[in-house]
């Protein structure tokens, strides 16, 4: 009977790709970004001080460490460290 309710799927992740603007604001400033794997994944990222510190990476090779999780059949990433 209905969706599954409780804790989201977690656990530790390091993941490499090109980071890209996924969200804007009504001024067309980018607010949100993910990561895009070369295996076509994309991972979403948390809005934490780590994950707004890779705004200034836009377009650019990222790799960092993090907490997954999954909501809605979406990859979601806490930054926990950029690695490079």
């Amino acid at each position: 009977m209905g969706g599954k309710k409780g804790k989201a799927d977690v656990n530790s992740i390091t993941i490499k790709g090109i980071v890209v603007p996924v969200d804007w604001d009504g001024k067309g400033r980018v607010i949100g970004v993910a990561i895009s794997t070369f295996n076509e994944d994309e991972y979403l990222v948390d809005r934490n001080e780590k994950g707004a510190d890779l705004m200034r990476f836009i377009r650019m090779e990222v790799e960092i460490s993090g907490i997954l999780r999954r909501e809605e059949n979406r990859h979601m990433v806490t930054v926990k460290e950029i690695l490079s």
